[in-house]
This record gives C-alpha cells, structure tokens and sequence, in this order.
C-alpha cells in the first residue's frame, strides 16, 4: 500500500506544479484586470448617469448589459481562482498523506 501511494505522489507531482503555475497566472491576471475593468466598470456607470440624464433609455440598455457584463467577468475570475484553490489544497493534502 506504500508504494502505491509512493508512485501515486510521484506521478501527482508534475499536475501538483503545473496547478501551482495556473494558480499564480490567474491570480496575477486577475490582479491586473482588476484595476482595467474596475475603471471601465466606473467609465460605464458615469455613461449610464449621463443616459439617464439626456432621457436615451437605449443607450443606457446597452451601458447596463455592458455594466452587467463587466461584473460577470470579475466574478468568474473570482470562481476560478476558488477552484483552483480547492483543487490544489485537495491534491497538497493528499501529497502531505
């Protein structure tokens, strides 16, 4: 049974880094897209005040879509980055077995 789990843990190595690599990716694309979409997200709420202002109800539609877009991006990053955190937590702490 130990040397099961002994080749088990070598060959789950290489998986092991390369989700720790993905890991650090998304989390710095993330990091990065953050501060792009987070002054996009405000350009298009300032957009979506100055529709409401001028009464161009299909154009602030098509701000909100865009708004609403823009939040779903984010919080997808937020999702992936959550599961590959389980994922790699799962396989630390099989690794560490």
């Amino acid at each position: 049974m130990f040397l099961i789990k002994l080749i088990g843990k070598i060959l789950l190595l290489p998986v092991v880094l390369l989700l720790a690599i993905l890991r650090l990716l998304v989390k710095i694309g993330m990091e990065v897209s953050s501060l792009i979409l987070g002054a996009l997200m405000l350009i298009v709420f300032g957009c979506i005040i100055f529709t409401i202002v001028q009464h161009t109800w299909n154009s602030m539609a098509i701000l909100i879509v865009m708004e609403v877009f823009l939040v779903l991006i984010t919080a997808g990053t937020g999702v992936i980055e959550g599961v590959l955190q389980m994922a790699s937590e799962s396989l630390g702490g099989f690794m560490r077995s």
